[in-house]
């Protein structure tokens, strides 16, 4: 009867076969028979496709050592959809989760497709081509994250003696009676921060007797009026979204992916997302953009999918368009006129970037773009705070641009426009609301065959992170990138990575010059600017390696001691035997002066005649004292020569 009962509530729809180092499980979480059958075409001979009918059978399969890719359709998974994905994905870190559904029901785990958590969102009807390219790319992504086991998975695979790839329904029935009655259900109702472990799951128990399903559902756990006081206490204390793990929204988040219906713990989490949006009505209201920035990132945070943030977003870009700039210099601070409304400081570099966004010229042209100027007011050190709001306008028209491509089918243009605003996101680390919403639907445009480039791409981004930035010879980021430019010159992904290696030649760069390697710094400024020219970085970078080359030549000039100031003047000395026989002669001596003024490292570099007055005129020039050498403002060493002349009366 056991047995019976396993085989109907979930099987392999594919042969097992023998277990190779690629093939995986994929689980199918689904009622759908046409996203099975396309699925179980995707997934080929090669891999073990299992339905699971159930969210229980589902963990039945995982505990039961089949965690490879779970594909779970929004139709069959409750509600509390979202908890119980992220449960899963924090039990099993090597399990892959995809989601599918209608489009409108991706909202209901947009928060895990935007942190990762869920690593794509399949939209229905799901096409065998689509099918085959999703599954293609949640497996590499297992065999990525297969390379560190989770402990606790392995310890129930140990258990559960999960030694062959042969279907689940074969095992022993006295542990799948175990895991069916009791595991499963203590494992969907657990607190998230509880692993699985040896202990967790006795072998040698008998089983227990089954619990209705709905009981399970609603079983309290202990923990839940401790999670729920440290969450109240947490919120009383302001710490509304951080530090991690110890903020209102977390504690209260925890206790509904124990209790999903929790009605203390879900208003908490209201309460959290709705102060962090009086939060940023309030910035606005007094016109403080600054604050409205900081504010609008904390409650995107909280909420990537949060229904008023287009709203406060748009109306904080209002704000910035509103602002009048002014030409005052960056270092006041800002002021407030009697009204309240506070007054946003701007550059030129500022003043000019405003003006492209209003002229549309947002990152092109390259050297007159507002994502020029923008990079520039960066590096010149202006308002921080403005220089992110007009980033954010930068990025979000590109979105909007993104968008009207997408609506009239010119694919290209979509994925180019997409592509600047993922740049400016990344490189000013904006957080734009929108582009995860603007990423999936640039997924519906139909999407071309894998390029040549992307493979050869692939290996130029792993040099970069393996630091093979311009040597050895031959194999590193730079040749790589500078031999694709030829091949394809119109590439975006290709030019955001320039873009990358360009920063990141730019960051060592920097470090060159702080420990004094001029060349290497010249070296690594050059190479930025081969891959991203007129980069208003660059010419910063260029103005102080050039600096520092000018003060090292300056410190190493030999100055011509006698054109110089000295508070003290000591006479050498004639000796004696040169005065009796009547000799004349000179001494060059080069020396160093100290910041303090005083002559060191004296060297005799040359004298006519040779043996006689060297020492003489070393005493004496021991003595002497110069006014201390300033060079740019502060005093430093200089090495300088002097002739001392003997000469007879």
């Amino acid at each position: 009867m056991q047995r019976r009962q396993h085989e109907a509530d979930f099987g392999a729809l594919s042969a097992p076969g023998a277990a190779t180092s690629t093939s995986i499980d994929v689980i199918v979480v689904s009622a759908d028979d046409a996203l099975i059958a396309t699925l179980q075409q995707a997934a080929g001979a090669q891999h073990t496709l299992w339905h699971a009918p159930s969210a229980n059978a589902a963990v039945e399969l995982l505990v039961g050592g089949r965690c490879g890719v779970l594909i779970a359709d929004m139709q069959i998974l409750s509600h509390d959809a979202a908890a119980i994905l992220e449960r899963l994905q924090a039990q099993f870190p090597e399990l892959v989760l995809l989601a599918t559904g209608r489009r409108e029901e991706e909202g209901r785990v947009a928060g895990l497709i935007s942190k990762g958590s869920v690593y794509r969102f399949l939209h229905k009807p799901v096409s065998p081509a689509r099918a085959n390219l999703f599954l293609a790319t949640a497996i590499r992504r297992h065999h990525e994250l297969a390379q560190t086991v989770s402990p606790a998975l392995a310890g129930v695979r140990q258990l559960t003696a999960t030694a062959t790839r042969m279907p689940l329904p074969l095992l022993g029935g006295a542990i799948l009676a175990l895991l069916a009655t009791g595991a499963i259900g203590w494992y969907l109702q657990r607190p998230a921060s509880a692993p699985v472990t040896a202990a967790s799951v006795s072998v040698t128990a008998a089983p227990p007797a089954p619990a209705p399903a709905a009981a399970v559902a609603t079983q309290p756990v202990a923990a839940t009026p401790e999670l729920l006081a440290q969450a109240q206490a947490a919120f009383t204390a302001g710490r509304l979204s951080a530090p991690a793990g110890d903020n209102a929204l977390d504690l209260y988040r925890s206790v509904v992916a124990i209790e999903p219906d929790n009605a203390a713990a879900l208003a908490g989490v209201q309460d959290v997302l709705d102060a962090l949006e009086v939060a940023v009505t309030q910035a606005l209201q007094a016109r403080n953009a600054q604050a409205a920035v900081q504010a609008l990132a904390l409650l995107q945070k909280a909420e990537p999918d949060h229904p008023q943030l287009p709203l406060l977003n748009a109306q904080l870009l209002t704000l910035s368009r509103s602002m009048q700039p002014e030409t005052a210099p960056v270092a006041k601070p800002m002021t407030a006129d009697p009204a309240g409304d506070a007054v946003v400081r701007a550059t030129p570099n500022l003043q000019l970037a405003r003006s492209r966004i209003d002229a549309g010229q947002l990152f092109e042209p390259e050297a007159d773009s507002a994502l020029f100027y923008l990079r520039a007011a960066r590096d010149q050190g202006e308002d921080e705070s403005v220089n992110r709001i007009l980033a954010t306008d930068v990025g979000s028209q590109l979105l909007a641009r993104t968008r009207q491509a997408i609506a009239a089918d010119e694919a290209e243009q979509a994925r180019t426009a997409f592509a600047a605003a993922s740049a400016i996101d990344r490189e000013f680390e904006l957080g734009l609301p929108d582009l995860e919403q603007v990423s999936r639907e640039l997924d519906t445009v139909n999407t071309p065959a894998p390029s040549a480039i992307d493979e050869q791409l692939a290996a130029a981004i792993m040099l970069r992170e393996r630091g093979q930035l311009l040597e050895p010879a031959g194999s590193n980021a730079f040749e790589a990138l500078q031999s694709l430019a030829g091949q394809f010159p119109d590439s975006p992904e290709l030019r955001t990575e320039q873009q990358r290696l360009a920063f990141t030649l730019l960051e060592y760069s920097r470090t060159a010059l702080a420990q004094g390697d001029l060349q290497r710094a010249d070296l690594l400024t050059t190479r930025a600017e081969d891959l991203i020219p007129r980069m208003a970085a660059t010419r910063s970078l260029r103005e102080q390696i050039a600096a520092a080359q000018q003060e090292r030549e300056a410190a190493t000039r030999i100055v011509q001691a006698g054109e110089l100031k000295r508070t003290r003047e000591v006479a050498a000395s004639y000796p004696p035997d040169a005065e009796r026989r009547g000799t004349e002669g000179w001494v060059d001596v080069e020396f160093t002066i100290a910041p303090t003024g005083a002559t060191q490292d004296l060297v005799v570099r040359n004298a006519e005649p040779k043996d006689v007055f060297e020492k003489s005129a070393l005493e004496a020039l021991s003595k002497w004292r110069f006014v201390p050498i300033e060079r740019n403002g502060e005093v430093v060493s200089q090495r300088a020569t002097l002739r001392i002349r003997f000469s007879l009366k």
